[in-house]
């Protein structure tokens, strides 16, 4: 009886029944990675594209199946994040950088919003916490404990990049024309929260699901503009007294 490569236990099918590895577990070769990189990326049933099209067509929909345990489908949560932010990152570093028109002032703020930029996917790996917190402290009477909330946020996390990504062209513009992008960008943000929601909740009221998001969003961005002129304020005395 042939037995598992990876935990050893018997083999009666095409998976093993113990971990749930595939019983043909060829050895590695330049066409088992392609079939591997297209299985895992550009299938549209499963992986990174699938998770995308759910995010984008029906959010909250996709967030409670996996809550309840469909879960195989799905590119998981963080490494989502971590794929949508390398993606960002990538792009941004290829935009060019022109501060020739620039103040001194201006120049050291996008000098510093560059640095921010470069570790994008720790910003928003540690902004998750934050963000998940509203959200549980204003929804948590619907059921979902923090962690699920954890997870929710770094799906929405992951759309958010990509939105930032879709917006890169307009850094290309102008700042007049980065600003609109940044202000569409903030309305994108929390009506794909609300639909998220609402979608997640199907079953409550609307109008209640709306203001309770609504806060939470309001709350999160009230902190973080408070933390930033804070940070800013911080900063700028530092290098005043320097």
């Amino acid at each position: 009886m042939p037995t598992c490569k990876n935990c050893a236990a018997e083999l009666t099918d095409a998976f093993c029944a113990s971990c749930g590895q595939r019983a043909d577990t060829r050895r590695i070769s330049w066409k088992w990675l392609g079939e591997e990189f297209v299985s895992s990326v550009f299938v549209l049933e499963r992986g990174i594209l699938f998770t995308l099209k759910e995010l984008f067509t029906r959010p909250g929909y996709m967030m409670r199946e996996y809550l309840d345990g469909k879960r195989k489908a799905h590119f998981k949560p963080l490494a989502f994040v971590l794929v949508m932010a390398a993606i960002y990152s990538i792009l941004y570093g290829l935009m060019p950088q022109d501060y020739s028109m620039t103040n001194d002032s201006m120049q050291k703020s996008m000098e510093m919003m560059n640095v921010i930029m470069g570790h994008y996917a720790l910003v928003e790996l540690a902004l998750i916490p934050l963000f998940s917190t509203f959200t549980w402290l204003f929804l948590h009477r619907y059921g979902h404990n923090f962690t699920e909330h954890l997870v929710i946020q770094a799906f929405l996390s992951g759309q958010r990049i990509l939105f930032n990504v879709f917006a890169l062209p307009f850094n290309l513009l102008g700042l007049g024309a980065t600003m609109v992008a940044a202000s569409l960008l903030f309305v994108a943000y929390g009506a794909t929260m609300i639909v998220t929601f609402v979608q997640l909740y199907r079953d409550r009221p609307v109008v209640q699901l709306m203001v309770r998001t609504l806060a939470a969003l309001g709350s999160f961005f009230f902190i973080l503009a408070a933390g930033s002129i804070a940070l800013g304020v911080y900063l700028a005395v530092r290098t005043g007294g320097g």
